[in-house]
Order: C-alpha cells, then structure tokens, then sequence
C-alpha cells in the first residue's frame, strides 16, 4: 500500500506541475510582452525557420518565449508557412495575435520610379504620392548629406553642408508603405554605388573627383534629349572649362541654361521645377548655379543622372573640340555643334529662323 500511494502522490504532483505549467504557458499566451510598448516594423527574410522569428520576435521585444511561440506556431499548422515580408506588430498584443497577424497583415510593398533628371523635390514628391514616406521627411534626410558620407565611401568628396541631390540613382524601386526616409536615401544610394563601379575604372576625364563628374553628370542629363548625344555635350562642357579655351566662352563659363532653371526653381505658372520659358531677369539671378555668370562648375549636382550621363561626364567625346550646341531645326531633341564663336554664331541663326 505505501508503494501505491507514493505512486499515486508522485502522479499528483506531476499533474501539479503539469497544470502550474500549462497554467503559466497560457498566461504566456494572453499576456503582451509590455502593454505600453510602441509599434515596429518586423520583417521575416526569405526562409527563416519558425524558431529564427521566434528568436527576432524576442530580440525587437515582441515576445517573452520563443519556445513558447515555436510551439504554438507548430500547434496550428504554420511552421514553415510564415510568409516573408514586412509586418507592423506591436509589443501590446499577445502573442496568439501576432501568428495572426503574422498571416494577415503584411505590408504590401509599393513600386515606384524614378526617371533620370529628377531633382530632390520632385523625388520627393513622388515617394509621397506612392505614400511611402512624406516628402518633408523624406528631403530632411537627403538633404543631410554629411550623415550618410561615413557610410559610403563615394561620398568623401562631398562638401560640407551639401545635400544628396544627384547621388539618389534613378531606377524603379519597390518599398514598403510608411518607409523610414533614411533607408530610402540608403537604398538609393546604395544603388548609386553599384552603377558608379560600372565606370569608375575609366574615368578619362583628368584630376576630378567623384562630386564633380557626378555634377557634370548631371548637367549632361538635362542638357541632352538624346542618349547619343551625350558623350559631345559632355564634351563640350569639359572643353569649356579648359584654361586654353576660356577667351573663347567668357572665362570658363559654362553657360547651361539647366543650372538657371535649378536655380529659380519652382514655376507656378508651368507648374513644373524646370520651366522652359526662362526670363532675362532669370537669366541674371544671382546664385552659385548660374553658369551664365559663374564661371567653373556649379558647386553640386542639379538633379539625378542615370547611367548613360555618368559614362558621358566619365568619358567624353572632346576629339573635334567643340565648344557651343544649339538645337537643331529636326525637332527631335538634337543639337548642332561647333568648335568656334562663328560656327556657332551660324547655328544660332539658322536655328532662329526655323522657329
């Protein structure tokens, strides 16, 4: 008899145990890891394991158990059947809630596209349409460009106080709604630095560094309609910034009517950042970018180039030495191009009289 009962006291208490530790494991289950805690971003990566979002569950603050987790996720058929992707959860909710939401309420990423030529502002206005991050939030970041020059390495000839216009590389991207502003101007730019290793091992352009090509890039693509074109507008500027050739354009003036536009701004009457009836009072505005006045380079990009414009500022087509292009009479965006002030002086009229 005692042996029965010893049997039957040490069934008791593992029932006891049993019971305390189902009891707790249910508390677990309702109970939110901190009522007061604040919504996150969580993202599953592709072919995380059930117990490895456990594990990132716990280090965000999420959950308290990821035994726990693991074992309810398996208890409902979802090991292995969490989809990756971005989710907002919250430390308030229990944990039953979260393999829910985990099921139910990912964030849909949303594609957009920059094309070349786009200055900040309008990047930014395009983030905020697609609402993936607020425009003002998103230009208070890019704007900040020292913030980001420790993390890449392209950025160390930078200026002091500059912004990131011209270093956002124009492409189609997908993003989550809601996106920090930081890692958009990450992933820009982390793009920006994969295209520009496309070129940077021929460079032919002497003694210039990384911020001025990007600036001429960027004249290049506002400057050319054709992709062809490119390689001789490209030219012609780096032409006119030589010493031998400065009696020629007044001193090394660049004279790009894109960098007027960039610096004006806004028309609210074309209702657009680069307004194509220019004034002579804008002609005359007095700024750092107006290269009708200030001879050398602006002193930063005007807006984002694409590929074909970085190959161009990088490599040149400066063999007949033009120095002046004026638009063609074609209408299909080319232009005529000399190496002299008379030759140039013919091309001007000719391009009057067919207007």
């Amino acid at each position: 008899m005692r042996h029965v009962r010893a049997l039957m006291l040490g069934v008791a208490l593992i029932a006891l145990v049993v019971a305390g530790v189902g009891y707790a494991a249910l508390n677990e289950l309702r109970a939110p890891a901190d009522p007061r805690g604040e919504p996150v971003e969580f993202v599953i990566r592709p072919g995380a394991s059930t117990s490895e979002i456990a594990t990132q569950l716990r280090s965000q603050g999420l959950i308290r158990q990821p035994i726990l987790f693991t074992w309810l996720s398996r208890s409902q058929d979802l090991d292995g059947r969490l989809q990756a992707g971005r989710y907002v959860l919250s430390p308030t909710m229990t944990m039953s809630q979260i393999t829910i939401a985990l099921q139910t309420a990912r964030i849909e990423d949303m594609q957009v596209t920059f094309v070349e030529g786009m200055r900040l502002e309008e990047i930014a206005d395009t983030l905020e349409a697609a609402e993936i991050v607020e425009a003002t939030a998103f230009l208070q970041a890019a704007r900040d460009g020292a913030r980001f020059r420790n993390e890449f390495f392209l950025l160390s000839s930078l200026p002091d106080g500059a912004s990131l216009e011209g270093y956002l590389f124009p492409d189609t991207y997908r993003f989550p709604q809601q996106a920090n502003p930081d890692e958009v101007v990450r992933r820009m730019l982390n793009r920006f630095v994969e295209q520009y290793a496309t070129i940077e091992r021929n460079v032919q352009v002497p003694n210039v560094n990384v911020h001025q090509l990007v600036t001429m890039a960027s004249l290049v693509q506002r400057e050319s309609a054709l992709v062809d074109e490119m390689p001789l507008i490209a030219g012609v500027f780096w032409n006119r910034l030589k010493p031998e050739n400065a009696p020629i354009v007044g001193g090394g003036l660049l004279g790009a009517d894109a960098t007027i536009q960039y610096a004006v701004g806004y028309s609210t009457v074309e209702q657009t950042w680069w307004r194509k009836n220019l004034t002579m009072t804008d002609l005359q505005i007095e700024s750092p970018y107006n290269t009708r006045l200030r001879p050398g380079l602006p002193p930063g990009p005007i807006a984002s180039p694409g590929l074909d414009a970085l190959r161009a500022a990088a490599q040149p087509d400066d063999a007949d030495g033009y120095l002046f292009f004026v638009a063609s009479c074609e209408l299909d965006g080319s232009h005529n191009f000399a190496a002299s002030f008379a030759e140039f002086l013919e091309y001007e009229a000719e391009w009057l009289a067919c207007q």
